[in-house]
């Protein structure tokens, strides 16, 4: 059996979009200590804001993206200033609940909106180029690309900044950073504002790669969390680790396995993960 390196490529496109979208979930999880299950339809509100600019209003695929990851991050300060600074001192569990009516309410707002029917950005159709075997398109490329530079400006973030240096404090001790001095609420803001905004672009990667749907983001919360959970939940780098490495290990498995069974691959890549690895892939325990 050979390999076609047409999956791996496949699979590092896929990885890119999970490592994206596994770094904003595990953001907001290491300052506010709960899983947002709404997280998957953030992702299709910004990939539907994009689409609304690009393919409704005529604008170009640029300035629909800008609108797209803008508009999911105030979004998620609305949400929060709406819903979830309500809850704040409640437990994770009940946080959790609170995310899934999220989700459902801002799934069917979608369908109203916009349809159930599945849609597509205003793009140009090409011949997808051949390089060695492997067939790529633009917008292949340009997640890739735009991928690479989120990951970069979040570790800069996170490493060289006042506020991710206090972010990182706050994940570890959220109560001895504000004994320390630390606007802690100032912090969620910013968290807030930095996970929608990845969402929104997360989103919108998945729409250009496949299909605009208002289920989309829903459906790719499986990988997303295998990934963030592998990687060790609140760990940047295991989550973009873990991203990488699910999206090629569910591209590179079609050629032993049916394509509709990819999500199995990423919870059998998980248990597995968790077996080996119960503290992550870099060591930050799972919490």
């Amino acid at each position: 059996m050979v390999l076609d390196p047409q999956f791996v490529w496949n699979g590092i496109v896929v990885g890119s979009i999970i490592s994206v979208s596994a770094l904003g979930l595990t953001l907001i999880f290491g300052i506010l200590n709960f899983i947002n299950i709404a997280y998957g339809d953030y992702m299709a509100t910004g990939a539907y804001l994009a689409f609304a600019v690009n393919a409704q209003m005529g604008l170009p695929l640029a300035v629909a993206i800008a609108a797209g990851v803008v508009g999911m991050a105030a979004g998620a300060v609305l949400i929060d200033k709406l819903v979830f600074e309500h809850f704040r001192t409640s437990s994770p569990v009940t946080l959790l609940i609170v995310s899934i009516g999220i989700a459902f309410f801002i799934r069917n707002l979608i369908r109203a909106i916009w349809g159930p029917s599945g849609n597509f950005y205003d793009v140009p159709i090409e011949a997808n180029p051949n390089l060695f075997g492997v067939r790529y398109s633009v917008e292949q490329l340009s997640i890739i690309v735009a991928s690479l530079l989120l990951l970069t400006a979040v570790y800069v973030l996170l490493r060289r900044t006042r506020i991710g240096i206090a972010m990182r404090a706050a994940s570890d001790d959220r109560t001895l950073t504000r004994i320390r001095g630390v606007d802690t609420e100032r912090l969620v803001l910013y968290v807030w504002i930095a996970g929608g905004a990845i969402a929104g672009l997360g989103g919108i990667m998945l729409g250009l790669d496949a299909q605009i749907r208002p289920n989309m983001g829903f459906t790719a919360l499986i990988p997303i969390f295998a990934a963030t959970i592998l990687g060790g939940i609140g760990d940047p780098k295991g989550a973009v680790a873990g991203g990488f490495a699910i999206g090629i290990l569910q591209e590179v498995s079609v050629v032993v396995v049916p394509s509709e069974y990819k999500f199995a691959v990423a919870l059998a890549a998980l248990i597995v993960g968790l077996l080996l690895r119960p503290d992550g892939l870099f060591g930050e325990a799972t919490r």
